[in-house]
């Protein structure tokens, strides 16, 4: 057979869900690393576990959602300094102790972790096509400072061009629209002549307290009556985006921006994420000719304060745009000023499904990507180069062609299950949750994990 070329995907859609950790969703999955490593990460020091064996630590316990209020958790802590202490400078020991001076009861939450049981679409998706295990997030810290990296590939950490933001920004959100003045990837886009999109929920426009659409943070798209403005804030999803893909017309770059309800945000049920996830695929697999040429990247922004035992790779100290070097952008929901502990990232590791008639089979790639590493691939694809981006990074990481499976491209589209209704039982839970009533009852005795057995195929890459 004659192999497939990185040319024959004309369209690239890009899917970030949010704040949900590799070991968190995927770490029962066969073949990848996950609870089958020995690390001692897998035992977090806990001094507020006297009583439940083995006392002072905390193993990953299973979030049964059959069984009890698990679909939904409460939001623990994800800021730039308790994920720093997280990180721990690499011994990713302190995911349980950064989390009890905030969150207190609920910091146990950190070691929940779901199983194929809980996931049934998101594992049945890894099962058709493929899942990057070696996949971080950009960025030590929250969904403001990664959503960035997502879109240009820096926080600006000099603070030469209005940055650098390490949180956030919530209770002074909106005054800080139009405050960056570095150059997006969708800027690169346009001044190449390559057509993009970003589709955003409606309720993001209006509720712009829970925006993803960092790109109102942006001097240059501001301007109602610009191209840029138009694409950036304009399409919606889901309306205007399965519109374009069963008709035909998809730009080359799409970012889809679900609303955070249908993100997998905590306290929501990660089946409104999987519902997301299901909507996007059946609009471009229900368009043959579409499809045939498209990849979608589907990930998420950062971990959400949720544990994953492999601990990420950092630049040494000093190294040009990866250290923060000028005071941080001011965030009034903070008491006092944080320290600025250790680098930029690579943060912690995120699940990666790439999903595509180039994809399919069920692999595990292990390269090493963060999300510049999708910012890179269409720098491969399209000719524009990726803006900000550090000198460590791109020699780093990869740009993603290696996850693909050029040399067996499969057309077929796979049969995939039906997502869950939002049955009545889970949204009192989701209620709950939200109200701050219901905190987790870890399983005692604790128990080790366990993960499914199968070796892990891998993907061809370029041929």
């Amino acid at each position: 057979s004659v192999c497939s070329k990185l040319t024959d995907i004309e369209h690239v859609v890009i899917f970030i869900e949010e704040n949900r950790s590799f070991d968190h969703y995927f770490g029962s999955y066969r073949g990848v690393r996950g609870f089958s490593d020995q690390s001692p990460a897998f035992q977090q020091p806990d001094p507020a576990n006297s009583t439940n064996p083995p006392a002072g630590v905390l193993l990953p316990f299973h979030l049964d959602t059959s069984k009890t209020n698990a679909a939904c958790t409460h939001d623990i802590t994800h800021d730039w300094v308790p994920q720093h202490q997280s990180w721990d400078n690499g011994a990713m020991d302190g995911f349980v102790t950064s989390r009890l001076p905030i969150n207190t009861d609920d910091a146990v939450l950190t070691m929940g972790y779901y199983t194929r049981a809980d996931l049934p679409f998101y594992y049945a998706v890894a099962d058709a096509f493929t899942i990057c295990d070696n996949y971080f997030c950009s960025v030590i810290g929250p969904t403001d400072p990664n959503r960035l990296y997502t879109m240009a590939a820096s926080i600006d950490p000099a603070g030469q061009h209005g940055g650098p933001l390490l949180q956030t920004l919530i209770a002074n959100r909106s005054s800080f629209f139009g405050k960056l003045t570095y150059t997006t990837m969708p800027e690169q886009l346009q001044a190449r002549g390559i057509s993009w999109k970003v589709y955003s929920s409606p309720d993001q426009n209006i509720l712009n307290i829970f925006s993803n659409n960092v790109l109102s943070y942006f001097k240059n798209f501001q301007d109602p009556a610009s191209p840029l403005y138009q694409n950036a804030f304009g399409p919606q999803f889901p309306v205007d985006f399965l519109t374009d893909a069963l008709s035909g017309n998809l730009p080359q770059v799409s970012w889809v921006l679900a609303s955070i309800v249908d993100s997998d945000h905590p306290p929501a049920p990660s089946l409104f994420g999987e519902n997301t996830l299901s909507a996007i695929i059946s609009a471009l697999t229900g368009n043959p000719t579409v499809w045939a040429k498209t990849v979608l990247f589907a990930t998420y922004d950062e971990n959400g304060g949720f544990f994953d035992h492999l601990a990420p790779v950092t630049a040494p100290a000093g190294t040009p745009d990866e250290y923060i070097t000028a005071p941080a952008v001011p965030d009034p929901t903070v008491v006092g000023t944080p320290p600025i502990l250790g680098p930029i990232g690579l943060g912690f590791r995120v699940p990666m499904l790439v999903i595509s008639p180039f994809s399919r089979g069920g692999f595990v790639s292990s390269a090493l990507f963060d999300h510049t590493s999708v910012l890179r691939f269409l720098e491969k694809r399209f000719g524009a180069e990726v803006p900000n981006l550090s000198a460590w990074r791109r020699v780093t990481v990869g740009d993603l062609t290696s996850a693909f499976n050029f040399t067996r491209p499969e057309q077929s589209i796979p049969t995939l299950p039906p997502t869950l209704p939002a049955i009545p039982q889970i949204l009192v839970e989701c209620a709950a949750s939200l109200a701050g009533t219901t905190p987790y009852q870890v399983p005692n005795p604790q128990s080790s994990p366990t993960q499914e057995t199968g070796p892990a195929a891998r993907p061809s890459g370029p041929c």
